[in-house]
């Protein structure tokens, strides 16, 4: 064998022999025609509860919700005005399940900062486990401006941080300043890592010191128009260590984009749209304990139902999609900006034997689906 054999070889092939792939970023759907018609898809087995129902002339939007275990405890947190989506009244409140189905009364986790006729609010952005310490954080934001630069959707806005001394949640003070996360940070070889949105509603990535978090470099994502304006993503690390992040597209292509990273959240590629359809919704991805990823968003291009979810062995192409939710109710409490027949902003966690999904109904009720893992039909991957 030649030496120019030799290098033709190594070069396609990986370090253990195996042929090396090429994987194509804008392929999120294994198969397009997989959700050509997300209407029709089978209904998945869960067990559904309220955790927070809204009520005539009470709290009837709510939305922004998330969900955390702790201390043998489920707890879920979201954001919770009187009518309208954002309003300077809006507020955080949280509740508490010892089984995930049957809730607590909700109570005020962050009260509004200024009174309803001042121009502060808070919009809940996530309740997690750091360091032992059950955390939460909410972005204080002001009423939308317009300014020299263009529309400014959250003037003098700071990501706050809260923590649960065992009574009462003391206000530990700004963790980042201008900057609307989406999800709480999670570790990312070793520094805590999440997306911030600024006032401008620009995506910047930001990586903490280390995994105690602090610190935090804020860094623009790269991305020219068409393919610049992403909001509200979520992400996940492959098993090759490439970290996805997923997003929704604010210029409504209707479908998700991706970025990558293969050097720890330093520095990410380009967003890149898939031929994943998209509402134009928030969506949550992650691994399963038994190896699969799974991707819930709303694949219906024409609106926020169903609520549906698909499994990956690799992170890169998904497939088997199935409905969590489907058919919504008609909404109760009309609002600014409130989607009718719509489930939305979901957020998982897998506990127990299960996969836990919190939502907003109609962004006026807050409720919780459990998925019996094993009833995905997915085997345990290597």
């Amino acid at each position: 064998m030649t030496m120019r054999t030799t290098l033709c070889l190594t070069l396609l092939l990986g370090a253990c022999g195996s042929p090396k792939v090429e994987r194509d970023p804008a392929r999120l759907l294994a198969d397009p025609a997989l959700l050509a018609q997300p209407e029709k898809l089978a209904l998945a087995s869960a067990k559904t509860s309220p955790v927070f129902i809204a009520k005539e002339g009470e709290w009837q939007f709510n939305l922004h919700s998330y969900l955390a275990y702790h201390d043998g405890k489920f707890w879920a947190m979201w954001s919770s005005g009187r009518v309208d989506e954002d309003s300077p009244n809006q507020l955080i409140r949280y509740a508490t399940s010892p089984d995930g189905h049957q809730w607590s009364e909700s109570q005020v986790q962050v009260d509004d900062p200024d009174g309803p006729d001042g121009p502060g609010s808070w919009i809940a952005r996530g309740i997690y486990v750091h360091q032992g310490k059950l955390t939460a954080l909410n972005a204080y934001r002001e009423v939308t401006r317009e300014t020299e630069r263009g529309r400014e959707s959250w003037p003098n806005l700071r990501l706050v941080r809260f923590e649960w001394d065992g009574q009462k949640w003391a206000d530990r003070g700004t963790e980042v300043d201008n900057c609307m996360n989406n999800y709480p940070p999670r570790v990312l070889q070793g520094r805590l890592f999440m997306t911030c949105r600024d006032s401008y509603t620009d995506m910047f990535t930001a990586l903490a010191a280390s995994e105690a978090g602090g610190a935090w470099t804020v860094t623009k994502l790269p991305g020219e128009e068409p393919h610049d304006r992403m909001s509200e993503p979520s992400w996940y690390v492959d098993p090759d260590d490439v970290a996805h992040l997923i997003f929704r597209d604010a210029r409504r292509s209707k479908y998700l984009y991706r970025s990558l990273s293969r050097d720890g959240g330093q520095t990410w590629t380009a967003p890149v749209r898939t031929n994943y359809p998209d509402a134009t919704s928030k969506n949550i991805g992650g691994r399963l304990s038994n190896g699969w990823y799974y991707l819930i968003n709303n694949p219906n291009q024409e609106g926020r139902d169903p609520l549906a979810i698909s499994f990956s062995r690799d992170g890169w192409t998904f497939e088997r999609p199935i409905a969590l939710r489907a058919n919504a109710p008609e909404q109760r409490y009309p609002g600014r900006a409130k989607n009718k027949k719509s489930f939305q902003y979901p957020h998982a966690i897998e506990q127990g034997g299960s996969l836990w999904v919190l939502y907003s109904t109609n962004k006026e009720d807050i409720e919780i689906s459990e998925f019996r893992i094993a009833d995905f039909g997915l085997e345990k991957l290597q």
